[in-house]
């Protein structure tokens, strides 16, 4: 049976899966780093660890995770700055369009400092949740 943190890691892998290939194209012309974000603690907490340490279900796909990703490009993002989470729970077109986070993506990301404010939740490198 897949539970929800499961089918949060599936998605991860599918992202990594897209990443690789448009990184790909991209990189053709001007190299690039590439982050992700994720608002799932227990896939973060996954990807971050040994993968040995899973069941064989988690553990195939962490694997496959790190292999292609650095586990320190990923993030954990708050369902409030999660563009995406406004699609999952339903919203209107009108509103859509209106103020939309994925038309210019969390304000956090504007600032320069993004990456070492403490976003990728530190406990994850301490061992445990």
């Amino acid at each position: 049976m897949l539970s929800l943190p499961r089918l949060e890691l599936m998605g991860v892998l599918l992202a990594t899966w897209l990443a690789k290939e448009v990184k790909k194209i991209i990189d053709r012309k001007c190299s690039t780093k590439v982050f992700f974000w994720t608002n799932s603690q227990f896939t973060l907490y996954w990807i971050k660890g040994p993968s040995h340490r899973w069941n064989p279900f988690v553990a195939n796909r962490v694997r496959e995770i790190q292999s292609l990703t650095d586990p320190n490009s990923w993030f954990h993002i708050s369902d409030k700055d999660n563009p995406a989470d406004l699609l999952t729970r339903g919203i209107s077109v009108d509103a859509l369009t209106a103020n939309f986070k994925g038309w210019n993506g969390s304000s956090f990301l504007c600032r320069t400092d993004f990456l070492t404010r403490g976003l990728y939740m530190k406990q994850y490198q301490k061992g445990g949740i």
